[in-house]
């Protein structure tokens, strides 16, 4: 019960990674307000965490849009007062665009300026978004944990274009705010990971022709991230846990 009397955000939260720190962090003992688009999907993840004795509230929301994200922020707000924990997996690859790329590559000199500005609002602009929304809540409470999921994408040369560069920026997003928030006792970090065994992914290796593929757990990255919320040292800010195996 390291989260006991914290309030976690969990973007992302309906399924794959989100869902699975959702739940960890329930277990945890934090009050957890799961975010994403499709209620229906919190809705069950909220049934999960009460039944292990957990406390969740579900909020439907477009966190790329920016009055959606503060309505959100102004309920947990006013339902909690207060805002420590925010977990920023909110993300992925639309499957229009996914559907007509062999494997994985679309050259940067193919890439239409339409699809660029969805990978990047799709994957960038909601962790920004609740993080310009929540740090100053942060800031007054002078306390507060972030953690931001990225990929190994963001990590290393890749040919998946705007996806790539989207989790890259997630990772200076991170390095970013942990030197400005550093003052106040916040600490912003990063998890990595590599293919991972999601929904979402086992519907993009099937339509690239890769269903094969060797994928990790989602729940690694869950518990890399009850470390950083739970049991990393103070001064561990603006780092980034790889979460891969070249093996």
């Amino acid at each position: 019960m390291k989260l006991e009397n914290k309030v976690a955000v969990v973007t992302g939260a309906g399924k794959g990674i989100g869902r699975e720190i959702a739940l960890a962090a329930g277990k945890e003992g934090a009050t957890v307000v799961l975010v994403s688009r499709t209620k229906e999907d919190l809705d069950k993840v909220v049934v999960e965490i009460e039944a292990e004795g957990g406390k969740a509230m579900a909020i439907p929301a477009d966190l790329t849009n920016a009055q959606q994200t503060q309505a959100m922020v102004d309920r947990v707000m006013d339902t909690y007062g207060r805002i420590d924990i925010l977990v920023n997996n909110a993300g992925g690859y639309p499957k229009e665009i996914y559907t007509n790329i062999e494997h994985q590559a679309i050259k940067i000199w193919d890439w239409s300026e339409e699809q660029w500005d969805q990978i990047i609002k799709t994957n960038l602009k909601p962790p920004f978004l609740c993080t310009n929304k929540i740090t100053p809540i942060m800031i007054k409470q002078r306390s507060g944990k972030i953690v931001n999921i990225s990929s190994r994408m963001g990590r290393i040369a890749s040919q998946m274009g705007a996806y790539a560069v989207a989790k890259g920026g997630i990772v200076t997003l991170t390095k970013t705010t942990a030197i400005q928030m550093a003052e106040y006792g916040v600490q912003v970090n990063s998890v990595a990971p590599g293919i991972l065994d999601t929904p979402g992914q086992r519907v993009y290796n099937h339509s690239v022709g890769q269903d094969d593929v060797k994928m990790g757990s989602a729940d690694s990255v869950a518990k890399a991230a009850m470390y950083l919320l739970c049991d990393a040292p103070d001064v561990m800010t603006g780092q980034v846990l790889d979460l891969w195996t070249t093996l």
